[in-house]
């Protein structure tokens, strides 16, 4: 009986899988905005990313549902795990617009999101590895205070992003076209700082 008590650490291990397929999801959006040639390809990779995503995301559910014991409250490993998936699902559907409205040039604002995204996904990354030992309270929530403000850097980014649009007198269609794209991002950057809350919460409650 007592082999099925033991905290499950192996939650961690997940989390920090599904950080680096969000680390990687971003540098590969990144890449994309940057070097813009092949929209479609690009946006293949990132669906298989979002794919790798997915897969972790589902077995930290099963896990989640079968252990008895868990090293965090049930609630805000499932909080963590969908938000986690959330910033990947969001960063690809931004790209699948992209190939999808045939957009032939990227805007400099949203190339400057793309690297703010890079910078929040390194963020998360190193906030959710640091919950492996939550005596390093102060140095996780220094890492959700920088997630924080990178996302108010994207805000930013975000009303600029949004004002250039419909200032460069560009076709309407098109304008609607960016106008989601740069919407998708920004609530890509929105969901990190979610997956921050989360952290936060737990580090509060638990340290």
């Amino acid at each position: 009986m007592f082999n099925f008590l033991p905290r499950n650490t192996k939650f961690f291990d997940y989390f920090d899988r599904d950080t680096d397929v969000l680390v990687r999801t971003a540098e590969q959006f990144c890449g994309f905005l940057e070097s813009f040639d092949n929209a479609r390809e690009h946006s293949r990779k990132l669906k298989e990313l979002e794919h790798e995503a997915d897969t972790v995301t589902h077995e930290a559910m099963e896990l989640l549902h079968r252990s008895f014991i868990t090293p965090l409250e049930r609630g805000d490993l499932r909080r963590l795990i969908l938000a986690l998936d959330d910033v990947v699902d969001y960063i690809d559907d931004a790209a699948r617009r992209i190939a999808l409205y045939e957009i032939k040039a990227i805007l400099p604002e949203v190339c400057a999101m793309g690297k703010i995204v890079v910078d929040l996904a390194r963020a998360v990354r190193a906030a959710v590895h640091d919950l492996r030992n939550l005596r390093r309270k102060n140095q996780i929530l220094q890492h959700c205070i920088e997630i924080q403000r990178l996302e108010n850097v994207g805000d930013r980014l975000h009303h600029i992003a949004l004002a250039s649009i419909f200032k460069t007198g560009m076709d309407p269609l098109a304008v609607m076209q960016w106008k989601e794209i740069i919407d998708l991002i920004e609530t890509a950057m929105d969901s990190a700082e979610e997956v921050a809350h989360v952290i936060e919460g737990i580090v509060l409650e638990n340290a």
